[in-house]
């Protein structure tokens, strides 16, 4: 037998390290981001915009200034959010809190003014929430905002926000029939949360409520950690508002009238991403004492938003 027989060729060696180098780069990138590997999100200043409209009467008045409340205390004392700012749909009373108080009204005028102005101070290393809350109705085409003066709809909602610069961009839409923004507003490397289902989902929504409460005031690392990846991040924050609301609706007997989605593929679509980490009875496919690590969905839904991590600060308790 000869030399040339004996051993594979330079050319053969060649090739089959480039196979092993090309499927080593396709694994690397279909496995999730881990704690060590994924960055903070954006580098720059964090800016948000808290949008809420009409409560409609004295005791959702009063609900919505205390949540408005909260989800600046959130962001500006835990998050070290830079600049965020308000626009509240009523006229404030005197129980309000200041940052109620200071407030800009929430017309379509100044909601297109204040978008307009974010424009102008967003760099491409910032990063920009923005967060509605209110009520909303549906026609059967579109999704309302209840405004003082003209109402907003999903598909010019979604108008004044396009193209936008800033390296993360966060949409929590947490009003009934949120569902529907989610399509309009999805783009490349944004993470867009509504309340609801693209459905007839009418009902008040709670999702507000419950993210400013953690917003306002996190829980343990341990509890917030839903993939127990060792890293806070967006994904873990939304999953755990939305197992905290399918718990309440099992807690007091009631059937859940708002489904979550989170989209942040770009695809449009929204996902249930939370059904891993919800047990049967919250509505869920979770095994009792059988965590979910890291769970894969055949959308994708999830992956960016994992690698937005959250440092909260509990300097104030």
């Amino acid at each position: 037998m000869t030399a040339s027989a004996s051993f594979p060729s330079v050319r053969v060696i060649a090739s089959a390290i480039m196979l092993f180098v090309l499927l080593a780069s396709f694994v690397a990138a279909d496995e999730p981001a881990t704690a060590a590997t994924r960055s903070a999100g954006a580098s720059g200043t964090r800016q948000a915009l808290v949008v809420c409209g009409l409560s409609g009467d004295a005791a959702h008045h009063k609900l919505y200034s205390e949540t408005v409340t909260k989800l600046h205390e959130g962001l500006t004392q835990r998050l070290g959010f830079a600049d965020v700012q308000v626009l509240f749909g009523d006229e404030p009373v005197d129980a309000d809190a200041e940052v109620i108080k200071s407030a800009g009204r929430a017309t379509r005028e100044e909601l297109e003014k204040s978008v307009t102005a974010l424009r102008t101070k967003l760099q491409p290393d910032d990063a920009l929430w923005v967060i509605v809350v209110g009520h909303s109705h549906y026609d059967g085409k579109h999704s309302w905002l209840n405004l003082p003066g003209p109402d907003i709809h999903q598909t010019d909602f979604a108008k004044l926000f396009a193209d936008l610069s800033a390296r993360e961009q966060v949409f929590f839409m947490t009003t009934p029939t949120s569902g529907y923004y989610v399509k309009p507003l999805s783009s490349k490397g944004r993470v867009v949360i509504s309340a609801t289902e693209t459905d007839w989902e009418t009902n008040e929504t709670e999702f507000p409520h419950e993210l400013a409460r953690i917003l306002s005031a996190p829980p343990e690392t341990k509890e917030l950690d839903i993939d127990e990846d060792g890293a806070i991040s967006l994904f873990d924050l939304y999953v755990t508002v939305a197992r905290n609301l399918a718990q309440s609706y099992v807690d007091r007997e009631l059937l859940a009238t708002e489904h979550p989605l989170l989209e942040d593929n770009g695809d449009g679509r929204g996902t249930e991403v939370q059904i891993d980490f919800l047990t049967e009875e919250q509505g869920g496919r979770a095994k009792p004492k059988k965590p979910v690590i890291s769970p894969m969905n055949s959308t994708g839904d999830g992956r960016a938003s994992k690698t937005i991590v959250l440092a909260f600060s509990r300097a104030a308790d």
